[in-house]
């Protein structure tokens, strides 16, 4: 039986510009390495290797444990360097055997915390002693970085996300500059009946997705002031629906009309600045939208070679829902469980135990909402494909859930499918799912 004083940890603080260094011995942590301060380029990285090399060839050691945070992106230069030099001992054809983990920060935090008696105290030496404990207790991952497929993959949901909040920041912004111009041309007449009952229900120009309306877009596109646009009158308005849109009715031009003719319209030249700045605006979400076309696109073509291939085998899951799935973990095994997946959205229920009492709350929602997004849809479109996961969404109805609550369910079973046949790289089969 292996001793735990025959263990070597060794742990990296890293930053910047410059990286902390300590090692520790048994389950004690006896400090072997103080805590030492080295520059992240060449000349650091030969010191703490030599260093490393001096223990691991000591014969004192059974096994070691290198650990680190994944800092961002400054820890990917040297965990290469680390993975490359130390390969023989990480596959066992070197001994002592070396295991290489990534910690997650907040593990790290918390041991920090409990080893200073619940304060709030932070230093590069206190990381370094707390990231051993973690490798004490067995916490952490096998480190992985992603290959030149993962990296790609990587860049393309980097890429993606950034696209996708860019464009809901400026489809509030372009409707909040809307109501502000032409007071009336979009009302939530839901929402409106729902409050306002008493009220007589508001006609808008569209009832839903406003910027996604050619009737919209042409008005702000070609005529966003609406005191020009009053001054067409519904005659005019009919031609000018005809001329950019080659139709027209008069039930259109009826409807137009009255809208702004009804508004509070703000004077003529604070209009004509709104006007223009609106324009601006959606010139700039035209091409948010060009380039989030392209993206969408460019789903279809990484997927076939890659990884992600098998989850387009489970019906509903799409190209674009596989490619976003898999952005996300960086690596098919970097999960062993659906679950961890699953708490990495953030959808991991909030729970309190206290002797016999326990209680499940809401979901936790610390964690990644474009992830959470992405579980949610492939739970929406696999469950209008296979009749298990139908079942599931059903089943949660009956018990009294919302429709958003149900999908929920149905994309937790969905993402317990896909995380199995993405970790073994399994294809679909219908005749194995229950």
């Amino acid at each position: 039986m292996q001793s735990y004083y025959s263990i070597l940890f060794i742990t990296l603080d890293i930053g910047k510009n410059v990286h902390w260094l300590a090692a520790y011995a048994g389950f004690e942590l006896k400090p072997v390495i103080e805590p030492l301060k080295v520059r992240s380029d060449k000349a650091g990285f030969e010191r703490v290797t030599r260093l490393i090399d001096g223990l691991l060839s000591s014969g004192e050691y059974e096994r070691v444990i290198l650990g680190h945070e994944p800092t961002g992106i400054y820890h990917e230069a040297w965990a290469r360097a680390l993975a490359e030099r130390y390969e023989a001992y990480r596959q066992g054809q070197c001994q002592p055997v070396l295991e290489y983990r990534f910690i997650n920060p907040l593990l790290s935090k918390r041991q920090r915390e409990t080893s200073g008696n619940g304060r709030k105290r932070k230093s590069d030496k206190l990381d370094l002693k707390a990231m051993a404990l973690c490798l004490r207790e067995g916490q952490g991952q096998p480190a992985f970085l992603p290959s030149a497929q993962a990296l790609r993959f990587q860049l393309w949901g980097q890429a993606y996300r950034q696209n996708r909040r860019e464009l809901r920041c400026l489809n509030v912004n372009l409707l909040s500059q809307l109501d502000r111009l032409w007071p009336g041309m979009l009302v939530n007449t839901k929402r409106f009946q729902k409050m306002h009952p008493e009220l007589e229900v508001p006609v808008p120009l569209v009832l839903s997705k406003p910027l996604e309306r050619q009737r919209v877009r042409v008005i702000i596109q070609h005529c966003p002031n609406p005191h020009q646009f009053l001054g067409l009158g519904q005659g005019g308005i009919q031609s000018f629906f005809r001329q950019h849109l080659g139709r027209c009715g008069e039930a259109t031009a009826s409807l137009a009309y009255p809208l702004v003719q009804q508004a509070l319209l703000p004077p003529s030249e604070l209009a004509d600045l709104l006007a223009d700045q609106l324009q601006l605006d959606f010139e700039y979400y035209l091409s948010l939208e060009q380039r989030f076309e392209t993206l969408a696109h460019q789903a279809e073509s990484l997927v076939p070679d890659s990884p992600a291939a098998v989850l387009t085998t489970i019906p509903g899951v799409s190209s674009l829902l596989a490619a976003r799935y898999l952005a996300h973990l960086g690596h098919p095994q970097r999960f062993q469980k659906a679950a961890e997946v699953w708490a990495l959205a953030g959808f991991d229920p909030l729970t309190e135990e206290s002797g016999d009492f326990r209680r499940v709350g809401h979901i936790s929602r610390k964690g990644d909402p474009d992830l959470r997004d992405t579980l949610f849809l492939i739970g929406l479109h696999t469950a209008n494909h296979l009749p298990a996961i139908a079942q599931v969404k059903q089943r949660a109805r009956q018990r009294g859930k919302g429709d958003i609550g149900a999908t929920l369910h149905a994309a937790q079973k969905a993402n317990r499918i896909c995380h199995h046949r993405l970790y073994h790289q399994l294809p679909f089969d219908p005749a194995r799912l229950r």
